[in-house]
């Protein structure tokens, strides 16, 4: 059998061997999910319809939605299948404006858009509440939750203060340039306490990554053959978890971690040959990440942002000019993307790229793009 006809990934004698394996298992009883939405809108024109506008609000409820494989004994020997075991309520609205006028020569025009939606889980089988399995009755979809950052420990005499009454149940040889947790629930100990959600310990919701208030602006004016436009888009609010070595620099051994500038903001104590950095963004660099870069508040991400997709300014020239070469309308222009973005993210990441099959930041970033054009019709 030639090498490249079998679906095996090793050679045995030279050749590729025929390999099978077994799929997962599927529930019978697998069914389909009900959906009952609801709507009410509101559309309107004023100003000798120079304004008109939109409005939607919705209500969807999802019942038996395919959720999360239920928990089964590992006797099972493989992955559990999924089930219709959830309910789910979504809802949000949708909100359009644009104005349109002229003013002598000038004709322009705006038009804003915003949305939102959220979803909350409202049966799910996790009878114990425990923040093990990935869904619980009550539950707002993508809620993050860690423990609160008191912050980094400038010696260690503050630190030992600190741990007299906030003491990890992770880490040992706590010393200046560490992270400082805070007790939430005066026990002494920060801990997940139960690991449920009436028993998390010392871990609280911190944040939701769900995108809220999707907006997007297009402004665009005209002038005796000029034309210019631009187009806003982002989110008004977005929190957002980032882990690994493009989020942290020290993360995953000596072979995995990453060295980008902003990872040169670390803590660093007065008699450090390379200088003091008191007022660090991230704690001391070690590679024991486990005790400073656990899931807390003091380093969740803002990656709400607002970015200019696109400028353009075009100019179109007089029908007397190209008509007598046959042409119906010649237009040059010079375009912009990407050209601005403003946002409270680590610069390593772009906000509007997070998440993905190989991770945050794995991804090619959007670039900056300055285009000429000319576009010409017969």
């Amino acid at each position: 059998m030639p090498v490249g006809t079998a679906n095996g990934r090793w050679l045995v004698n030279g050749l590729k061997p025929n390999v099978a394996g077994l799929p997962s298992i599927v529930s019978s009883l697998k069914t389909w999910e009900t959906v009952e939405t609801w709507d009410v809108g509101l559309d309107w024109s004023l100003l000798n319809n120079r304004l008109t506008g939109s409005f939607d609000y919705f209500t969807r409820y999802t019942y038996d939605m395919i959720g999360p494989a239920p928990e089964l004994p590992s006797v099972l020997g493989t992955t559990p299948p999924k089930i219709n075991n959830s309910d789910m309520k979504s809802y949000g609205f949708e909100l359009e404006l644009s104005w349109r006028d002229r003013i002598g020569d000038v004709s322009y025009g705006a038009k804003f858009v915003l949305s939102d939606a959220r979803q909350k889980i409202t049966r799910y089988p996790n009878e114990s509440r425990s923040l093990d399995i990935a869904h619980y009755s009550g539950k707002m979809l993508n809620e993050i939750w860690g423990y609160t950052t008191v912050g980094i420990a400038q010696t260690q005499e503050q630190m030992d203060a600190h741990l007299a009454n906030n003491k990890p149940s992770w880490g040992s040889s706590w010393s200046p340039g560490d992270v400082m947790y805070k007790d939430l629930n005066g026990d002494g100990v920060v801990n997940t306490g139960g690991n449920t959600v009436d028993n998390p310990g010392d871990r609280s919701i911190i944040g939701n990554s769900t995108p809220r208030y999707n907006f997007g602006l297009t402004l665009d004016a005209a002038w005796k053959g000029f034309d210019f436009s631009v187009f806003f888009q982002g989110i008004c609010k977005r929190d957002y978890w980032l882990d690994g070595p493009y989020f942290w620099g020290a993360n995953g051994g000596m072979w995995q971690s990453a060295g980008f500038k902003e990872h040169w903001d670390f803590w660093r104590g007065e008699n450090d040959p390379l200088g003091a950095n008191l007022n660090a963004y991230y704690p001391r660099a070690s590679f024991d990440g486990g005790k400073n870069q656990q899931r807390q508040s003091g380093y969740l991400q803002n990656a709400a942002y607002i970015r200019m997709k696109n400028i353009q300014l075009g100019y179109t020239l007089p029908q007397q000019w190209i008509s007598k070469a046959g042409m119906s309308s010649v237009r040059l222009y010079i375009s912009g993307d990407n050209l601005l973005t403003i946002s409270d993210i680590t610069g390593v990441f772009d906000p509007e790229t997070l998440g993905g099959d190989w991770g945050d930041g794995k991804l090619y970033p959007l670039c900056k793009t300055i285009s000429l054009g000319l576009n010409v019709n017969f």
